[in-house]
């Protein structure tokens, strides 16, 4: 098996070329459990475990392998040892859920996400949930695709409504409707899937990711769950991301449904996903203007005149202040582990020393 089957790239080649250490090997994360982590290279499958030097010099967690990752490893008899992430061409990340303002990376090094949603009544389609879904995907740097899922439970009439609903908030982005079932938009979601690409799938929990897995790739690789009757959902079946990869080279990702997907992104990501906003701030009175009830402000004005959707607005304040908080509390707690590494840096320096001088 060829790495360049697997998605590698002269991005990650340049890295490759600042390595002088020719006992370490490339390989690619196919799946990461707490400690034990499958990995593929040219010789086939095999596993490996991080090696204390990784868990010693990473700073968070977010810095730990994670599916699509390329890592270097030092192959051992017992187990072999990770010892070095590749620098990540994208990421699907998210702040964690509860209280907590750290950052984890759910897949790396995707070219294309496919946000999946379902069309069977339920709660699955939501423009909001569509908004932040986006957000998350263009931030990491990775293609969004909307897949509308179940599309064999709607009519003719119904899915239109759908992928007009999902087309007013995905602007320029390709709108999928298909069903796992039927067949239905299959093939135009498979003309993503050329070798060499990686793509993943992303959603609430029940939307149908592993059944679209299991019909791309006509095997049963994914467990999925029946559908409930009372409400027509799916049930919950990924606990954990897995790279499979298709017969033309392409790797999918089938990621765990996310119940929570708070957000880790900047301006510049929520300026794309709200285009209409961005271009009319240009015209505000004043360049620091908040669209938030001050004079001259041209967003108000354009929403007043019908031409700024209200709902889109008030996403788009949501999620503006949502990710505004979060940069706040990172960079607080990014000062505070700082300021602890230095501490504990200064004391090791300080107890050498005295060794030294005995």
């Amino acid at each position: 098996m060829s790495i360049n089957i697997c998605g590698w790239n002269s991005f990650f080649e340049e890295q490759m070329l600042q390595i002088s250490d020719e006992s370490l090997n490339v390989a690619r994360v196919i799946s990461a459990d707490t400690s034990v982590f499958s990995i593929i290279n040219e010789d086939g499958f095999c596993e490996a475990r991080l090696s204390g030097r990784f868990v010693c010099f990473a700073q968070e967690k977010s810095d730990y392998p994670v599916t699509g990752d390329w890592v270097l490893f030092r192959a051992c008899d017992d187990m072999n040892l990770i010892e070095r992430v590749f620098e990540r061409k994208t990421v699907f990340q998210r702040i964690n859920a509860g209280k907590t303002s750290d950052r984890q990376v759910i897949a790396a090094n995707i070219d294309i996400m496919f946000i999946t949603n379902a069309l069977e009544g339920g709660r699955d389609f939501n423009e909001r949930s569509i908004e932040r879904y986006i957000l998350s995907v263009m931030d990491g740097g990775a293609k969004p695709v909307i897949l509308l899922n179940k599309s064999d439970l709607c009519t003719s009439d119904q899915i239109i409504q759908y992928k007009g609903r999902a087309k007013s908030v995905a602007k320029d982005i390709n709108v999928i409707a298909l069903s796992a079932l039927s067949g239905e938009g299959l093939p135009e979601l498979q003309s993503y899937l050329v070798g060499g690409v990686t793509a993943a799938f992303t959603g609430p929990s029940g939307v149908g990711k592993s059944a679209l897995i299991n019909a791309i790739t006509g095997n049963d690789v994914q467990k999925t769950g029946n559908i409930r009757s009372d409400d027509k959902r799916g049930r919950h079946t990924t606990s954990s991301g897995k790279l499979y990869q298709l017969q033309n080279g392409a790797m999918i990702i089938d990621t765990p449904g996310l119940r929570e997907l708070r957000l880790l992104a900047d301006q510049d990501s929520l300026e794309e996903v709200f285009p209409e906003i961005a271009e009319a701030a240009i015209s505000c009175k004043f360049k620091d203007c908040t669209h938030n009830g001050e004079p001259g402000c041209n967003v108000m004005q354009k929403i007043e005149e019908g031409k700024i959707s209200l709902e889109r607005y008030n996403s788009w304040l949501k999620l503006k202040k949502e990710i505004d908080v979060t940069n706040m509390m990172r960079s607080e707690k990014g000062r505070s582990q700082k300021k602890s590494r230095d501490k504990a840096l200064a004391k090791i320096i300080r107890e050498h020393n005295r060794s030294s001088f005995k």
